[in-house]
């Protein structure tokens, strides 16, 4: 069973990018609903999405997204492609890619079973 997204350990992580909470409930709204998906990439699809576009944070959104989905993606037994995952995610905030289907699939796209 895949653990679930702490809240603390995030705002930590968004604090080392130079980053501040300034919407807690965008961040409360993207943990929650990745955490009740069982399937890793749909839960990372959700987290991507909410943070991506609900910008919790100051600054250093995408870091913190590309940095906890490549460790969720890691305790998984699942490898991402960093440099491909990085430009995605950029190319997903400057086109507002909202669907969940979409984000997922690119996700699946990125980062594979080792």
């Amino acid at each position: 069973m895949r653990t679930k997204i702490n809240k603390k350990k995030l705002i930590s992580r968004n604090k080392r990018f130079g980053g501040a909470l300034i919407n807690k409930s965008n961040l409360d709204f993207a943990i929650d609903s990745a955490n009740q998906e069982k399937n890793i990439y749909r839960s990372n699809a959700k987290l991507l999405r909410g943070i991506v576009s609900g910008h919790p944070f100051l600054d250093g959104n995408k870091r913190t997204t590309i940095a906890t989905l490549t460790e969720r993606f890691k305790n998984e037994n699942i490898k991402c492609d960093r440099k491909a995952m990085t430009k995605g995610v950029v190319n997903i905030a400057k086109n507002r890619v909202v669907n969940i289907n979409k984000i997922e699939k690119r996700l699946r796209r990125w980062c594979k079973k080792k």
